[in-house]
């Protein structure tokens, strides 16, 4: 049965220790808008109704706070939505009502300025969550 992955449930960003105890900020830091932005997923892992494997890309309105998913048409559904955004050191986090998930967050942590890591959540089953990386396009 094809999993849906959603690409925006509400993501929550995973803590990460830096192990060194190093406090330093990162290098890199989030995008302080990513209107008119499209980005590439790629699924490293994923649970409950996300998909474990595939691809996907994100195209976000320029002019305004919607965005579309397109999917692999093999583990990735097409899904569209509202979404907001905010950025934190090299942070940035997408808070989506999707079209099939419902509300969401999809937390990037960018390692350069055009790609980086991701996790995804949804509200409705916090056990469902997907993770991966991520490029701008």
């Amino acid at each position: 049965m094809k999993k849906y992955l959603i690409l925006f449930a509400l993501i929550l960003i995973q803590s990460c220790s830096s192990g060194g105890g190093d406090s330093s900020p990162p290098a890199v830091t989030a995008p302080t808008s990513i209107a008119g932005e499209t980005i590439r997923m790629t699924i490293t892992s994923g649970a409950g109704f996300f998909a474990t494997t595939g691809t996907y890309t994100v195209s976000f309105s320029a002019n305004q706070n919607i965005y579309t998913v397109t999917g692999d048409d093999v583990n990735v559904a097409d899904s569209a939505g509202t979404y907001t955004y905010s950025a934190n050191s090299n942070i940035g986090v997408v808070s989506i009502v999707d079209s099939v998930v419902g509300a969401g967050t999809f937390a990037m942590t960018f390692t350069t300025t055009t790609s980086g890591t991701f996790v995804a959540t949804v509200v409705s089953d916090p056990a469902s969550n997907q993770a991966g990386t991520f490029t701008r396009l």
